[in-house]
This record gives C-alpha cells, sequence and structure tokens, in this order.
C-alpha cells in the first residue's frame, strides 16, 4: 500500500497507532483524567488526518500499572472511563481501541487484562480479555476465547494484548475466525524491542493478515518502554513506524480489496489455505486436510498430558526456585516420583500450584 496521504476512501480504512506516553497514576481521579487526554489524542489525531477510521492505544495507556496500588485502580466495562472514550469516538466518528487494566472480575477473582473496542457511534463493540498474561509479573486473570468484529468499513478486526502476540496460536486462531487486521496493544519495554518489532512482521506474514501495534513510550516507576508502534501490511512489509519518543503518531491505510484478493488468489505463500490444503500438487485435487502435529492433537485429546509434554522440556514448577522443593502433587511424594508414574503409565498427574495472589 502507499503511504504519506491523510485521507482514506471507501476501500481503504485509516489506521492511526499511538505511542502513548507512559501514565504514572495513583488514584481514580487521576484515571478519569488521563481518559481525557486519551480522548483529546482522538480529538487531535482526526483533525491531522481526516481519514482516520480506527485509533488504537496501548496496553496500560488508561490506568498504568502501578507495582503497589494497582488493583486500587481497577473499574468496570463499561464504565466512568469508557464513558469519557465513547464520547470521542462518537464525536469524532472514528473507531477506538483503549486499555483496561483491570477490570473487575465478577466471578470474584484478580481482574482482567481488557481490550475494549468502541464503535464510531460510541458503543462498545468487544471486550477481549488478555489470554497470556505475562508472568510472573502480571496479575490478571486469564482470557479464554479469542474475538473478532466486524469493525470501520467492513474491515474485520481481531484483539491480542501485548505477551498474546510471542504464541504464533492466538493469531491464527484469530485470524482462522476471520480477521483482516489483527490488533496488539501493548506495554512492552526494552530489551526486547527487537524481538517484539520482528514478530509483528512475522505475525502479519504468515497469517496474510494486516497487523497494527500500539505500544507505551517512555519511563514509569519500573520499566522503560520502546514505543515503536507500527502498522505492518500482510505481506509482512513495514507500512507505517514511530520511533521510541512519547507522544508519536502513524497513520496508514488498509485496502479492503487487496487482502480480500491475496487471501484468494494467491498459491505460493498463501498460508492460510495451504494450511489445510498440504501438498495438493502431488495429492490433489485439494491435497491433505488432516492435522499432522502431534502435540496440537494431544493437547485438545488430554490437557494433562500436554502439559506433562511442556513441563518435560521445562519444569514443573510456576517458578524456577521451586522446583525440587518436595511438593506434593496431587498424590504423588514428588516431583521425580510424579514424572516417573506419568512416564511409566502414560498419564499425566498436573502439579496442583497455585501463584499467591499478587499483592
Amino acid at each position: 500500500m502507499p503511504v504519506g496521504t491523510i485521507h482514506s476512501s471507501k476501500d481503504t480504512v485509516g489506521v492511526a497507532v499511538v505511542n502513548y506516553p507512559v501514565p504514572v497514576l495513583e488514584t481514580k481521579q487521576q484515571v478519569l483524567e488521563n481518559a481525557y487526554q486519551i480522548a483529546s489524542y482522538v480529538d487531535g489525531v482526526k483533525t491531522g488526518y481526516p481519514g482516520l477510521d480506527l485509533i488504537i492505544f496501548p496496553e496500560y495507556s488508561l490506568q498504568g500499572f502501578h507495582p503497589v496500588k494497582w488493583r486500587d485502580l481497577t473499574t468496570t466495562v463499561p464504565g466512568p472511563e469508557t464513558e469519557v472514550l465513547s464520547e470521542a469516538c462518537k464525536r469524532n466518528q472514528v473507531w477506538g481501541v483503549f486499555s483496561i487494566t483491570g477490570e473487575e472480575n465478577p466471578a470474584g477473582g484478580n481482574p482482567f487484562n481488557s481490550l475494549v473496542l468502541i464503535n464510531d457511534c460510541g458503543e462498545i463493540v468487544m471486550n477481549y480479555h488478555k489470554i497470556n498474561p505475562w508472568v510472573p509479573k502480571e496479575p490478571w486473570y486469564p482470557g479464554d476465547k479469542t474475538m473478532v468484529v466486524e469493525g470501520p468499513k467492513g474491515l474485520k478486526i481481531g484483539a491480542t494484548i501485548c505477551y498474546d502476540g510471542n504464541y504464533p496460536e492466538i493469531v491464527r486462531d484469530t485470524v482462522m475466525k476471520g480477521a483482516e487486521l489483527v490488533v496488539r496493544i501493548q506495554g512492552y519495554m526494552y530489551p526486547s524491542k527487537e524481538q517484539q518489532r520482528m514478530i509483528a512482521q512475522v505475525r502479519a506474514w504468515e497469517n496474510l493478515t494486516y497487523f497494527a501495534v500500539a505500544n507505551l513510550a517512555g519511563r514509569d516507576m519500573v520499566y522503560s518502554y520502546f514505543g515503536h508502534s507500527s502498522i505492518v501490511n500482510f505481506d509482512g512489509t513495514m507500512l507505517a513506524e514511530c520511533g521510541s519518543t512519547p507522544g508519536e503518531v502513524q497513520f496508514a491505510l488498509l485496502s479492503l480489496s487487496a487482502i480480500r484478493d491475496a487471501r484468494a488468489n494467491w498459491t505460493a505463500e498463501n498460508h492460510l489455505f495451504n494450511l489445510t490444503h498440504r501438498g495438493y500438487t502431488a495429492a490433489g485435487p485439494l491435497g491433505i486436510a488432516a492435522c499432522p502435529y502431534d502435540f496440537y492433537r494431544e493437547w485438545v485429546a488430554d490437557e494433562k498430558q500436554a502439559r506433562f509434554a511442556c513441563e518435560s522440556l521445562t519444569r514443573t514448577t510456576a517458578l524456577p526456585e521451586q522446583e525440587g522443593d518436595g511438593q506434593d502433587l496431587e498424590g504423588a511424594v514428588s516431583v521425580r516420583e510424579a514424572k516417573a508414574e506419568a512416564s511409566a503409565t502414560d498419564s499425566v498427574i498436573a502439579p496442583g500450584l497455585e501463584l499467591e495472589e499478587a499483592k
């Protein structure tokens, strides 16, 4: 896609990503004031880019991540903060992606880390809960499903949050639900800047999907965040990328017809079609659809056995320092005996370990 213009068309969706300055907040009043600051970004970016259809803000951009007071800053969806953000979207006739960290958990557990998508009428149309929190530091309760909704001009949008993006399974599942743009909001810090920049391009390429990343920039009480919010084409090439300066905004156009044509007509490098049509040149007419991956078949059939496979390559406890401390594993005398028993019987005794809730 050509870049450089500030308008969009019926065939293109104008997308902006924001290097939002890291907020350090201690009260709900400060959070609400920050919501108005985010809303002012929406106003300003729409003024500068009349073709803006979707604006994306990073993880932790609303409430920050206070190392001690994070629980005091939790809110609800909808809530007073989303009311401010909804009004900004409605006022500017744009869609917006916003972060809620954390959202109160109605089941009474730890809060969720949420991505909220608001349409140009001010309605919340998606509330995605982060499936893979960044353990052991993040205290958020994990979500359990990927989400896709129809966005501006019919573009189908899927959601991921930060550490989610390190797992190819999440993006593939989201794309297989129809996503044409996968959004990744993140609060990623040094030193993993280069890895995360590469991941955005790889996830786009391997899934023939647009990929948009919004990251924090600056420093809070703990980490320094590298920015580099970006918009990636479905062929894995970079359309637009911020630097590391807080407050930077980048804008690009996503063609609806281009991605749909590629998915329908590409042969070589059509990783979506070829996934379930393996070797159709030799095994015609449509190739082989059966899943050849033992681990994924096992994970669906026996999650405990899949867990044991992971533990056999890594460790059996949540934290490395717990390894070998003699904790019982649901009837086994020790970790070592549990491993031996599982190996001998081809079954698994899953560790009954839970991290103490973050204080």
